[in-house]
C-alpha cells in the first residue's frame, strides 16, 4: 500500500511538472519566443552565408530562435532540400524561411508544412504561390534585369558594338528551374528588346533557355565549366560567331567567368563580362585591370537575411494580412508588398533597388 501510494505521488508530481512547463512554453510562445527554420539552397558560399549573417542579427533582436540548416554545395537538390524540411516539420518549428532548389519540385513538402500550422516564407529564390505566405525578393526582375545590361553597355560601346554592329551575348544562369533567375533572364530579354535591340542572346521559346544560355545548377565544377565554354566561344567578333558580352545571374557563375578568362592561355578574348555576385567574391577581379570583369551587380545579402526573419515573425504576430498587403514597417525603413503581374500575381515584399558596384566602391562592402 505504501509502495503504491509513493508511485501515485510521484506520478502526480511529473503531473503537475509537466503542466507548469508546457504552461512556461505556451507563455514564452505568446511573448514572441517563435523557433523560424531557415533553409538555403546551400552553406559554406558567402552569398547565404552573409544572408545567415543578417537572419541571425533579426533574430537576436527579436527574440526568436533560428534554425539555420541547408545542403552542402555539393550535394544540393530538391531531394535534399525536402530531407531538411522534413526534419523541420518533425521539429514542429513556427516557420519555415526557404530558398528552393526547385520552385515546383518542394511546393507539395511545403504545402504539407501548412497544413500543419507552420508559416511558409520564401526569400532569395520563389516557389508556386499557394505554397507559401509571401516571397522576401531582394528587387524586382525588371531593376536586376536592367542592372546588369546596363553594366555591360559602356564596355560593348567601347569595343565598338551599338546600333550598326549588333552584339551577342551569353548568359550562365542556375538549375533552369530557379523562377526568380529565369524572371531575370526574361527581364534581360525584354530590356534589349525595347531599349537596346541591336543587342541579342540565343534563346528558345521560353525566353529563359537556349544556345546561349547555360544552366549548370548549384555544382561549382559545372558552373566553372560552363564558365570556361562561354569564354572560350567570345570574342569582340561583329559577324555574330563569336559572344561579345556574358552575363552571370549566380554567386557562382559570376567569379567563375573572370577566373575563366584569367586561365585562357596565350591571347585572350576581348569580351565584356558581368553578373551577380557578392562584392567580397569579385572584389580581387574588379581592382585587376586586366580582367575584363569589371562591374558586379547585388544587394545587401545581409539585410535579405535580416528582412525575411523580420517579416516571419510579424506573419507569426498577425501583423502581416497577406490579403492586403501594401507595406511593412521594417527597421531597414518601410518596405513594399506588391503583386507581380508576371508570375500569378504572387505577393512579393520588396527589399529594394539592385546595387552595381565597381573599382570606386567595391572595397566598401564586407560581404
Amino acid at each position: 500500500m505504501k509502495k503504491t501510494m509513493a508511485v501515485l505521488m510521484v506520478a502526480l508530481l511529473l503531473l503537475v511538472l509537466c503542466t507548469e512547463v508546457f504552461a512556461v512554453g505556451r507563455s514564452q510562445q505568446g511573448q514572441g519566443a517563435y523557433r523560424i527554420a531557415m533553409l538555403p539552397k546551400f552553406r559554406g558560399e558567402n552569398y547565404f552565408d552573409g544572408c545567415y549573417v543578417g537572419a541571425q542579427k533579426a533574430a537576436e533582436e527579436l527574440g526568436v530562435t533560428l534554425i539555420y540548416d541547408g545542403p552542402s554545395q555539393a550535394e544540393t537538390s530538391n531531394a535534399r532540400q525536402v530531407e531538411i524540411l522534413n526534419g523541420f516539420i518533425a521539429a514542429r518549428v513556427d516557420a519555415i524561411i526557404v530558398s528552393p532548389m526547385d520552385a515546383e519540385g518542394i511546393a507539395p513538402t511545403l504545402r504539407q508544412a501548412q497544413s500543419r500550422g507552420i508559416k511558409i516564407v520564401t526569400f532569395d529564390a520563389d516557389t508556386v504561390s499557394d505554397a507559401r505566405s509571401f516571397y522576401v525578393n531582394a528587387a524586382t526582375a525588371t531593376d536586376i534585369g536592367v542592372g546588369l545590361v546596363d553594366a555591360i553597355l559602356p564596355g560593348l560601346s567601347a569595343n565598338g558594338f551599338g546600333p550598326n554592329a549588333p552584339a551577342r551575348i551569353g548568359i550562365i544562369s542556375g538549375s533552369g528551374l530557379d523562377i526568380n533567375q529565369n524572371e531575370w533572364i526574361l527581364a534581360i530579354q525584354s530590356y534589349i528588346k525595347s531599349d537596346h535591340p541591336w543587342i541579342r542572346a540565343a534563346a528558345d521559346q521560353t525566353g529563359y533557355l537556349g544556345g546561349d544560355i547555360w544552366t549548370p545548377g548549384s555544382d561549382e565544377t559545372a558552373a566553372q565549366n560552363a564558365a570556361n565554354e562561354a569564354v572560350a566561344r567570345s570574342g569582340d567578333a561583329k559577324d555574330g560567331s563569336q559572344i561579345n558580352a556574358v552575363i552571370g545571374t549566380s554567386s557562382m557563375s559570376t567569379p567563375a567567368l573572370a577566373a575563366a578568362w584569367n586561365r585562357v592561355a596565350g591571347a585572350k578574348p576581348n569580351v565584356v563580362l558581368t553578373g551577380l555576385a557578392t562584392p567580397l567574391g569579385l572584389v580581387d577581379f574588379i581592382m585587376d585591370d586586366r580582367n575584363p570583369l569589371n562591374t558586379g551587380v547585388l544587394w545587401d545579402v545581409g539585410n535579405l537575411g535580416y528582412l525575411a526573419v523580420e517579416a516571419t515573425k510579424a506573419l507569426l504576430d498577425g501583423k502581416i494580412d497577406v490579403n492586403n498587403a501594401r507595406s511593412f514597417d521594417s527597421k531597414l525603413g518601410n518596405k513594399q508588398f506588391w503583386r507581380n503581374p508576371e508570375v500569378d500575381n504572387r505577393l512579393e515584399l520588396l527589399l529594394g533597388p539592385a546595387l552595381v558596384f565597381d573599382k570606386n566602391n567595391v572595397r566598401n562592402f564586407n560581404y
